[in-house]
């Protein structure tokens, strides 16, 4: 009885886990988020929402290889665990798209956090068999409170993420985070 509980265990822990880069999967974020969103709602509590999107990476997995942009996933995996606090949740929603929940999070403390991270993934790099490959992102972020919507909240991080790109583009990629 013992062994199928943990099975049961082990197989609930895969279907909320992205098998690429250990991070929560889409269905194992927006659980997280749910909670957290229960939580702002009850508590009177506060987040960010970060919505990152990795720029360039089709020509990486059309130049080098889908396992060198397999490396680049897990090394910008690897960038976010390392770069967050226990207490938040990181998850990748699936191709080159992540997401950062910071929860008990001012505004203030979530936009400093979010220029740190952007700061890190656009000076990182990965190696690939003796190359070096540059690691390229656009965040977007989103404060939650007690009356927000998970998709609505999904929504705007998102948006935020392309406004991002938008700004970079038209500022030729100078810096800029919506």
């Amino acid at each position: 009885m013992a062994e199928l509980l943990e099975r049961i265990g082990e197989l609930e822990r895969l279907a909320i886990t992205d098998e690429l880069t250990g991070l929560l999967n889409r269905r194992g974020f927006q659980a997280e988020l749910k909670r957290a969103l229960s939580s702002a709602s009850r508590y009177g509590e506060q987040g960010v929402l970060i919505y990152i999107d990795l720029d360039g990476f089709k020509p990486i997995n059309d130049t080098y290889g889908h396992a060198a942009g397999d490396e680049v996933l897990r090394r910008v995996a690897g960038l976010l665990r390392d770069n967050t606090r226990d207490t938040d949740y990181v998850g990748r929603m699936g191709g080159d798209e992540f997401a950062v929940l910071l929860t008990r999070a001012t505004w203030e403390d979530g936009l400093s956090r979010t220029e740190a991270m952007d700061r890190l993934l656009n000076a990182s790099c990965s190696n690939w068999q003796g190359r070096v490959i540059k690691i390229g992102a656009s965040l977007g972020l989103q404060a939650y409170g007690s009356m927000d919507d998970g998709q609505e909240l999904l929504g705007r991080a998102d948006a935020a993420m392309y406004q991002t790109k938008r700004m970079r583009a038209d500022l030729t990629g100078k810096r800029a985070i919506a």
